[in-house]
């Protein structure tokens, strides 16, 4: 095997780059997506400072970038910023195997299998960080690259500042360089003496300067400033991630075997078997040029890391934490491929493009996000509704996001206070207001119980109101968000999580005035977000409260089938909890109702499925005291009078 030249190389790597932004661009988010991708937007627009660890790196480069590049919506640009930094870490691997020796085929396959990947190809045409972490860590592979061949001081300071520099947009090119340093003592035991290490160490150091504008921009107070990272003591929090390790999903070792099966399992979806089997191959036979052995141990560090820190959905629902092991199987099966094809007939040795550009063909409906303006409708509508100088306390990452991005970056509605619950621990201030003078509302209710106030659900958010004071009406809300019903759309986990919030908040408002209306919304927020755990929770909890038993139940059953551990909420509540509950007070109510039949010999001889039967035994239900229980017939009543509109014969 013989390297082309190298600037033939980067000349080939870099069409292959611009090619490949080029397809994340023509997909690219046009509006503001779910998620993290609000408030990292707005962190950009107003030189902010995100959840940890701050992202310093993506914050800069970002604000440059738009600078750079002044057309349309800051959103979009950013989307665009992602697509670039995909396109570009697409084309350094396909360097790094093109450097390794192997042919055009073998380098081309291996880093499409990379561009097709669905978490990498997910996140490379929204705001977020993932592909410009990519990016780097294909730097720093190459620069390995470039070191074991050559391994001279210089080529060691630069690998370690690629990996801290790397590090200042997220915290797992740290780990990489972790990894580097046993890999480079095992490639050239010489590298032992402790000055090499020193100035490595020096390098990884200049790296993470970046992190200096945490502190420094902190000072300036910010209208986003996540922990407040101005002492040494927030600064480290935000750095180590102190308040999220509280949500990690590992509790026992009996954890480490579905968390382990989960990452495997990724692996097909993500580039195929026949990739997985190309970077086994791989490994093999690229052995000597000792860059398997260092993918290697970043994949170990990959999974090993997001074990011990992940949360539930960080590990089982969402992948793109994993795009760093991605990246390295991808790597391993352009080997694979190499050694593959040389062994081919020359006709034959295009045929290991057949799997990634299949994949590419299948995913580009599946993330081209052009038409994609869920969140940004949502958060308009929540915020165009509400009357001139109101207070909105949001919390939710979902939510709040949004509304940060909407009122700070693009200032709609200057006039409103925006108050970032959640936001590095925010609570908000002491609140002292007279309801019927002051608007205050919450996109989610705060669980208040506060002598004379209600917290009344009013379209998509709730408004403290007098306690027995005709609350106003709902506020004017969408009947649907644009792209809901849209196939063209795609929507993922955080999408469907935002809609069914959409509905089930168009539910809760109008459960005291429609039932039926509010029974069509919850049904339509549970099939917009099957998967919610937190979702069913809540939507049990307004099933038991009235009366529904059997239906609570159902609800509360499919978020303990999606979570059977505790909510990610400070009182860390659990559905099988509740399941006990409604199953105690269903014996009881079962009871009490044979008593009632007993006691009325016309409620034998009624259809218990007719409306006639509902509303006889709610006045009975009512009349021993059972109001809950007597809401949930009448509501009962309701449906069944819908579904059978003609005479309530027995």
């Amino acid at each position: 095997m013989t390297a082309d030249a190298p600037p033939r190389v980067w000349l080939e790597a870099s069409a292959l780059g611009v090619l490949v932004a080029a397809l994340y661009a023509s997909g690219a988010c046009p509006t503001i997506y779910v998620g993290d991708s609000g408030e990292l937007v707005a962190a950009v627009a107003t030189l902010g400072i995100p959840h940890p660890t701050g992202y310093p790196l993506y914050v800069l480069l970002g604000k440059l970038w738009t600078l750079a590049l002044p057309v349309g919506e800051v959103a979009w640009r950013m989307s665009l910023f992602a697509a670039v930094c995909g396109g570009a870490a697409a084309g350094v691997l396909y360097a790094v195997v093109r450097h390794e020796g192997w042919s055009p085929v073998a380098a081309l396959t291996g880093a499409l299998l990379f561009v097709a990947a669905p978490s990498v190809w997910g996140e490379a045409n929204v705001q977020r960080v993932y592909t410009l972490n990519a990016l780097f860590l294909a730097l720093a592979i190459r620069a390995a690259q470039a070191w074991v061949r050559r391994p001279t001081h210089g080529r060691l300071m630069r690998l370690f500042f690629v990996c801290g520099l790397g590090a200042a947009n997220h915290v797992v090119m740290a780990l990489v360089a972790g990894a580097i340093v046993p890999w480079a003592l095992w490639a050239h035991p010489a590298m032992r003496h402790p000055r090499h290490w020193l100035r490595a160490l020096a390098a990884f150091g200049v790296g993470l300067l970046p992190y200096a504008y945490l502190p420094l921009r902190s000072r300036m107070d910010p209208v986003l400033d996540w922990g407040n990272p101005d002492t040494p003591a927030r600064l480290f929090a935000v750095l180590l991630r102190r308040e999220f390790w509280e949500r990690a999903y590992l509790e026992r070792w009996s954890d480490v075997g579905p968390i382990l099966a989960d990452w495997l399992g990724s692996f097909g979806s993500e580039i195929t078997w026949g990739g997985v089997s190309l970077a086994a191959l791989g490994v093999v036979a690229a052995w000597r040029g000792r860059l398997p052995a260092l993918a290697l141990g970043v994949l170990a560090l990959n999974v090993t890391s997001l074990a011990l820190h992940g949360s539930r959905s960080d590990l089982f629902i969402w992948h793109r934490y994993y795009i760093p092991s991605y990246a390295m199987l991808a790597l391993l099966a352009g080997f694979g491929t190499g050694a593959l094809v040389a062994r081919l007939p020359r006709w034959a040795r295009v045929l290991p493009l057949v799997l990634p550009l299949s994949g590419l063909v299948a995913g580009y409906r599946t993330f081209d996000r052009s038409r994609y303006a869920v969140a940004d409708a949502f958060g308009r509508a929540v915020l165009r509704a509400l009357p001139p100088g109101a207070t909105l306390i949001a919390t939710d990452d979902n939510v709040l996001f949004t509304l940060i991005y909407l009122h700070h970056a693009l200032g709609l509605r200057p006039d409103l206070d925006l108050v970032m619950q959640g936001v590095g621990g925010m609570t908000p201030p002491p609140l002292r207001f007279d309801p019927r003078r002051h608007a205050v509302f919450f996109t989610h209710h705060p669980n208040w119980q506060v002598p004379g106030l209600a917290i009344v659900p009013r379209g998509l958010v709730f408004q403290a109101w007098p306690d027995g004071v005709a609350p106003l009406p709902a506020l004017v809300t969408p009947d649907a968000l644009p792209g809901e019903a849209d196939p063209r759309v795609p929507k993922d986990y955080l999408t469907h999580n935002l809609l069914g919030h959409f509905h089930y908040m168009r539910g809760v408002s109008a459960e005291a005035d429609d039932w039926l209306r509010a029974r069509a919304e919850f049904t339509a927020a549970a099939a917009a977000s099957p998967d919610n755990d937190v979702l069913f929770y809540n939507l049990g909890l307004i099933l038991q409260r009235g009366g529904l038993l059997d239906d609570a139940r159902a609800a509360f059953a499919r978020c303990h089938a999606l979570n059977p551990r505790a909510l990610a909420s400070r009182s860390r509540p659990r559905a099988s909890d509740r399941l006990v509950e409604v199953d105690r007070e269903r014996a009881r109510l079962a009871g009490v109702e044979a008593e009632l039949r007993a006691a009325d010999p016309l409620l034998a001889h009624l259809r218990p499925t007719s409306p006639a039967y509902h509303e006889r035994l709610a006045d009975a239900l009512m009349a021993r005291g059972e109001a809950r229980a007597a809401m949930g017939h009448r509501r009962l009543a309701l449906e069944a009078a819908a579904l059978d509109p003609g005479p309530l014969a027995p």
